[in-house]
C-alpha cells in the first residue's frame, strides 16, 4: 500500500477546512481588536501568524485536491510544525495581553498616540495635543494608556480559544502524517 493510500483524501480535506476557519477566526478577531484599540494589547500577532496559517491552509488544499505525493506533504508538515509553533506564540501573546490590557510595544510616545479607531475619527487632533503637552511636561508614561481597553479581553480571549484549536489541528496533521509515513494504515492491512 502506498502513501496516498495510507493519507486519505478526506482528512486533508477537513484539517484544510479547519485551518481556513481558524485563521479567518483569528484574523477578523485581532482586526475587530486593533479597531478598540490599536495599540494597546497586541503585537498584531494574529495578523502576522495568519500570513503562515493562509500559506499552510493553501499547501493543505493543494495536496487534498492535486498531489497526493509524501513529498508535498512532508512540506505541509513543515508548515504544521510552523503554524503550531505560531499558534503557540498567539497563545503567549494574548495570555499576556489578558492579564494587562495596557501593555504596548511601541514606546511612550506611539502608545499615547495611537488608540482606538474611533477617537482617531473624533478627536485625533486633542490626543495629539495631549501627547505632545505630556511629552513636553516629562509626564509622557502617565498618558501611554488613558483607559484600560477592556472591550479587547473577549476578542483577545476568542483569538486565544481559535489558536489554541489551530495548535491541536497542527499537532492532529503531524500525527496522521507520521502515521501515514511509517506505514500505519488506518483500518488496511
Amino acid at each position: 500500500m502506498g502513501f496516498s493510500e495510507r493519507f486519505p483524501r478526506w482528512i486533508t480535506a477537513i484539517i484544510a477546512i479547519i485551518i481556513l476557519a481558524l485563521t479567518a477566526g483569528i484574523l477578523g478577531l485581532e482586526i475587530v481588536s486593533n479597531y478598540i484599540d490599536v495599540g494597546h494589547g497586541t503585537i498584531w500577532v494574529g495578523i502576522w501568524s495568519s500570513i503562515v496559517y493562509i500559506i499552510t491552509f493553501l499547501m493543505m488544499f493543494f495536496i487534498t485536491c492535486c498531489c497526493r505525493g509524501r513529498c508535498n506533504a512532508f512540506y505541509v508538515f513543515i508548515m504544521a510544525i510552523i503554524s503550531g509553533l505560531l499558534a503557540v506564540v498567539t497563545i503567549y501573546f494574548d495570555q499576556l495581553f489578558m492579564n494587562d490590557p495596557c501593555k504596548c510595544y511601541l514606546g511612550d510616545v506611539l502608545c499615547c498616540l495611537l488608540r482606538g479607531v474611533p477617537i482617531f475619527r473624533s478627536n485625533f487632533t486633542g490626543v495629539l495635543q495631549e501627547c505632545t503637552n505630556a511629552l513636553t511636561a516629562g509626564t509622557i508614561s502617565s498618558k501611554t494608556c488613558p483607559s484600560t481597553p477592556y472591550d479587547k479581553v473577549a476578542y483577545i480571549k476568542a483569538q486565544l480559544a481559535c489558536a489554541a484549536a489551530m495548535a491541536v489541528t497542527c499537532i492532529a496533521y503531524i500525527v496522521i502524517f507520521l502515521f501515514a509515513c511509517f506505514g500505519v494504515c488506518f483500518g488496511h492491512k
